[in-house]
């Protein structure tokens, strides 16, 4: 009984109708860029479809620089609606991800055609922006795992320099 009466004082609320407003517009304009990066042209004989990063990305570094301002652009966007630092941190990463592997070239390009990192923070906008209270727990354990990754390279990194110099003196 309680929720239904904290609904309907939800519904009354010109504040969550003028947040709900700006969401759907934001929305809008994240999901048209999203769209024209990620999935613009249906490719024929398949259900795939293309964007202009990976075309735009075939121009060695300038190309995946262009499309990474754009990606950059959909978080300030989602950081506009204060949305969870972890959620930033996640679609952050998939911009960073999405860079560095485009910067391989050929390989980047393949990978642009399945990753569509801007999709994917469309997804996360729309999950947190439309539900404040959503939950973060899938996006914090990414994170962690990321994290844990970079500490596990960084600790393999320091053996191998350590071996290294051993292997010298």
């Amino acid at each position: 009984m309680q929720s239904t009466h904290a609904g309907a004082r939800r519904r009354q609320d010109p504040d969550a109708a003028r947040r709900t407003e700006r969401v759907l517009a934001a929305e809008r304009r994240i999901g048209w860029v999203a769209h024209l990066l990620d999935d613009l042209v249906a490719v024929p004989g398949t259900r795939s479809r293309i964007g202009l990063d990976p075309i735009v990305g075939l121009i060695p570094f300038v190309g995946d620089f262009v499309t990474m301002l754009v990606a950059a652009w959909i978080v300030g966007e989602a950081a506009r609606f204060r949305l969870p630092r972890v959620v930033l941190a996640r679609m952050s990463i998939n911009v960073v991800v999405d860079f560095a592997i485009g910067l391989v070239p050929l390989v980047g390009d393949l990978v642009d055609f399945g990753f569509k990192a801007n999709t994917r923070n469309l997804e996360l906008f729309h999950r947190h922006a439309v539900d404040p209270g959503a939950s973060t727990a899938g996006s914090t354990a990414f994170v962690l795992g990321i994290l844990l990754v970079i500490l596990g390279l960084a600790w393999g990194a320091v053996l191998l320099v350590e071996r290294f110099i051993s292997m010298l003196l």
